[in-house]
């Protein structure tokens, strides 16, 4: 599934982002097109006007000169004087003949009324529009004429330029077809890249939860197989029933626990667990911790000690109840992996707006590289899992209950050897 869903978006954000990078390129080939198109007309412009001013000033026109203009620019001069050609056959030869263009720009200056044959009346100087028209190789032009009277008489030119067929426009098209390629094909690596990262989380939450299943299926299979044995059992051997149920009692509170605490990882899950809040003495609260928990481990075979500096540790804000739920868990674990007659120490402190609780063990401790699987959800040293007081669900509720006050769970080595369970919440700021 998370691969169709991982192919449909990589397909969706390289169609949604190649379509835009699609339209930013044919907005900038049309702009570029008619830049290009516009200087085409502003050369072909100043070589119109350079020559006009030639023409105006100048008696005589120099055959050199006009072969230079043609040659440099790819242009075709053709003067008249009072109708009669210049005898100069051109310098450069255009893909069309020079005649056949010039009759067409002459018959497009007629339909605006300019005559290339007839004196201008009313004015000294007449000029036509600018033309575009095609020869008969698909060669493309600019065509225009312009007209003045000189000593009773009259001169005129039509000046064509050569502006190529398509060719710099489609290779430029080619281009940008080529980079638009090129663009998508970037687009689509880096969707993939984007895709598979923004997955990971939700890869790495569905593999925690099928890790989840399976274990929570494992440790609910397992009171269950005995509640169902000591049941059969009953029917078997009915005179000892008695001995029988207190097996089905113990694994029904074994099973309830479980349940407990799956439905407070779910509320934590579902960001519904509510915490009620109140300023709290430290000092008070590792009294009263030290007072509930010292007559377990003393059963436990254990020794708790409560080490409290003589300063009085500064007040904090957090559910009562919650907190000591954190350091219950602690502690269990510490009984659970600590020697018979060894101590186990609750202490508090305060550093840098913060307060610490913490519960040191000098049990076997915990190996660097498991020390961040230890707070996943049903993760036991004990791959086993022989111990039956305990899921594996604990430190990863004692996370949870601290990132809810604002602070954060740690493990460190205990010096000597054994493990210091820590939690640190702010100090309470009236």
């Amino acid at each position: 599934m998370l691969n169709s869903i991982r192919k449909r978006l990589v397909l969706l954000y390289t169609c949604s982002t190649g379509l835009i990078l699609t339209a930013v390129i044919i907005f900038s080939a049309v702009i570029m097109e008619r830049q290009l198109v516009r200087s085409r007309i502003n050369s072909f412009q100043n070589n119109y006007i350079t020559i006009n001013q030639n023409l105006r000033m100048n008696q005589e026109i120099s055959h050199l000169w006009m072969a230079e203009m043609e040659i440099k620019n790819h242009i075709i001069i053709h003067i008249e004087d009072n109708g009669t050609p210049f005898l100069f056959r051109g310098a450069w030869q255009a893909p069309t003949d020079r005649l056949a263009l010039v009759g067409k720009v002459k018959e497009l200056a007629l339909k605006d009324n300019i005559s290339t044959n007839i004196r201008p009346i009313s004015l000294n100087e007449v000029q036509s529009g600018i033309y575009e028209l095609k020869g008969s190789k698909n060669d493309r032009y600019l065509g225009e004429v312009y007209m003045v009277t000189v000593d009773g008489g009259f001169r005129s030119v039509v000046v064509l330029q050569f502006i190529s067929e398509n060719t710099p426009i489609l290779k430029q098209r080619l281009l940008l077809v080529f980079l638009d390629l090129l663009g998508i094909a970037a687009l689509y690596w880096v969707s993939r890249r984007m895709v598979s990262k923004s997955l990971k989380p939700v890869e790495e939450s569905r593999r925690r939860q099928n890790e989840f299943i399976a274990a929570a299926s494992h440790e609910l299979k397992s009171p269950l197989a005995v509640i169902r044995a000591n049941a059969s059992a009953i029917m078997v051997e009915p005179e000892r029933a008695e001995f029988f149920t207190k097996g089905i009692d113990k694994e029904c509170k074994r099973l309830s626990a479980l349940i407990e605490d799956m439905l407070l990882l779910a509320l934590a899950d579902a960001k519904s667990w509510e915490i009620r809040k109140e300023v709290l003495d430290a000092d008070t609260l590792l009294i009263e911790v030290y007072d509930l928990f010292y007559p377990y481990c003393r059963e436990q075979g254990k020794e708790l000690k409560l080490i409290l500096k003589e300063d009085i540790l500064p007040k904090m804000e957090g559910d009562r109840e919650r907190i000591k739920q954190i350091l219950a868990v602690f502690i269990d674990n510490a009984v659970a992996y600590t020697a018979d007659k060894d101590t186990i120490l609750l202490r508090g402190y305060g550093r840098k707006n913060r307060i610490w609780l913490e519960v040191e063990d000098h049990g076997r401790g915990i190996a660097e590289d498991k020390k961040k699987e230890i707070f996943e959800r049903f993760y036991r040293e004990d791959k086993s899992r022989k111990d039956k007081n305990h899921f594996g669900l604990g430190l990863s509720i004692a996370k949870e209950l601290a990132e809810l006050h604002g602070g954060s769970i740690s493990v460190k080595n205990t010096k000597g050897g054994g493990a210091t369970f820590g939690v640190c919440f702010p100090v309470y700021k009236p």
